[in-house]
């Protein structure tokens, strides 16, 4: 690490790791489109005094040794990335889905949204609201679920959350690394 004089990742990687390169005031700091080219870049390139921000993962795709772990601001930091595509493709082992709703906006409209989770054994692992713009007070829902659309009690819970949600986008079905 005393060696390195440059190191190179996407800015919100650098921004998450903002204490640890403090701690280097002699290192420059290059922003890169994102931290797999990064970590690419240090991997083919001859210099051996630069080093990239990146996950163990890339380290290990690009042959790198690690200098350093553990160096964001937050331990609880993670990012999640999607990939999105024109035509849906589901892969083996896929278990985690992602959806987007609206409900009613009276009483109980959400909790009957979960209770239909909850109904057919299934963990909603995330719940977030996002306001709706141009309704006051009014939110759609994102829902993460541990499940497989090849599931019987996913495919129920999701015929049924279609019937009573005025508003229901399956975003995919996944596998998280």
């Amino acid at each position: 690490l005393s060696d390195i004089k440059e190191i190179i990742s996407h800015e919100q990687a650098l921004q998450q790791c903002s204490e640890f390169l403090k701690s280097l005031p002699n290192v420059k700091v290059t922003v890169f489109e994102n931290t797999a080219t990064a970590a690419k870049y240090v991997a083919e390139c001859d210099r051996t005094d630069i080093a990239a921000l990146s996950s163990p993962e890339c380290a290990k795709l690009y042959g790198l040794d690690i200098l350093k772990e553990d160096v964001q601001n937050n331990a609880n930091n993670y990012t999640r990335f999607i990939c999105i595509a024109k035509n849906m493709e589901i892969y083996a082992g896929a278990n985690k889905i992602s959806l987007l709703l609206s409900v009613a906006h009276k009483p109980g409209s959400l909790h009957e949204m979960i209770g239909k989770v909850a109904c057919q054994g299934l963990n909603l692992s995330k719940l977030e609201s996002r306001p709706i713009p141009g309704k006051d007070f009014e939110f759609r829902f994102y829902f993460d679920i541990d499940g497989s659309v090849f599931s019987p009690y996913v495919l129920t819970l999701l015929k049924d959350m279609e019937l009573s949600a005025e508003k229901l986008s399956f975003l995919g079905c996944y596998s998280e690394m």
